[in-house]
């Protein structure tokens, strides 16, 4: 998967629509666009975009040409272009249902009756993916909706929606920095509210997770909060240590489930430690559970696989095999092995 993260600002193009309700997702692109330097102007795969730096992330900010109502043939053509998990997206849109002034990030959801999102989680076949709901407020009396969110803003609204449009951008740049979740702890709610204190630094976790190890090595709470600093700050090598340092402390415990996870987050960030695969998997097999022991098995297999490792490969797949004769995947690998010797 790509390292880029993707920002979708639903709107309608053209001069028109420039100004309308509608198109405060468009606004807050423009915002996040002035404050990094960043030119929206390339037309590519329905949507203009721009790509920048932002919080430290790689980040393509896009405006989808498509009229609001097919939102989603846009998103969903920039995703597979440049292959962006679900996971590093955020789409950003007006709400009917959200009082003027108010946000609200979620992680899923439905529509909500918001054509752009409708259209969006049927091209994506998802929910799952991160969205900023920026609240317009209902039309007033009768007015149909349709034709109050193709009005500007006016007189205190255009001051509100303005605030509201900053504040956005200001959680879609901590949503990069931080995370979804503490995006939606600090930016939650109205513009009128006091502002959160601003979250602590990675650097600053960082040095209360050792201070608290250092206090208590024997805890592993610490040693969980140091995994999930170090997997923030990407240094891959200490959150692989410190997962190992917490499987040691569970199995001193005697608790093995809370070990084997501590392992398995550990290979997660460090496939190549090679005893720790084995180690696991011999693990699961002296606990009964072969349909893991298998699966770990496999992984290595496929790992020395890659690595043009073809004599640990076969060990790997013969451990699998002694489990399950007959599993699919394993008698896949043997097929891949056998058609490698065969050629060589």
């Amino acid at each position: 998967m790509s390292e880029r993260y993707l920002i979708v600002g639903l709107g309608n193009p053209g001069r028109r629509y420039a100004n309308t309700r509608h198109n405060v997702g468009f606004w807050v692109i423009d915002e996040l666009a002035r404050r990094h330097s960043i030119r929206v102007q390339k037309q590519e795969r329905k949507a203009l975009t721009g790509e920048g730096q932002i919080a430290g992330r790689r980040v393509i900010l896009a405006m989808p040409q498509t009229y609001m109502n097919l939102s989603g043939e846009a998103i969903r053509a920039l995703v597979d272009f440049y292959k962006i998990s679900l996971e590093q997206i955020i789409v950003i849109h007006d709400d009917l249902d959200t009082s003027l002034g108010t946000l609200r990030l979620r992680g899923t959801g439905g529509h909500g009756g918001q054509n752009g999102i409708r259209n969006t989680i049927q091209h994506l076949g998802t929910q799952e993916f991160a969205r900023v709901r920026i609240g317009i407020g209902r039309p007033p009396g009768r007015m149909a909706a349709r034709d109050y969110v193709l009005q500007p803003f006016s007189g205190d609204d255009a001051i509100t929606a303005q605030q509201v449009i900053e504040r956005a951008a200001d959680a879609c740049e901590l949503w990069l920095k931080s995370g979804l979740e503490t995006a939606m702890s600090s930016y939650n709610g109205d513009v009128t509210s006091p502002p959160p204190p601003p979250p602590p630094s990675a650097e600053e976790e960082l040095a209360i997770a050792l201070r608290a190890h250092e206090l208590s090595p024997g805890d592993p709470r610490p040693l969980e909060k140091l995994a999930r600093v170090y997997r923030r700050m990407r240094d891959l090598d200490a959150a692989a240590e410190a997962y190992l340092r917490l499987a040691e402390i569970h199995a001193h415990a005697g608790r093995g489930p809370q070990q084997r996870a501590a392992l398995e987050q550990a290979l997660s960030v460090q496939p190549g430690l090679i005893d720790v695969q084995i180690t696991l998997a011999r693990l699961y097999e002296a606990h009964d559970d072969s349909k893991r022991a298998v699966q770990r098995w496999l992984k290595l297999a496929e790992y020395h696989l890659k690595h043009d490792a073809t004599a640990n490969a076969q060990q790997a797949l013969a451990e699998a095999l002694r489990l399950n004769p007959q599993h699919p995947k394993a008698l896949e690998i043997q097929k891949t092995l056998t058609e490698r010797e065969t050629s060589s």
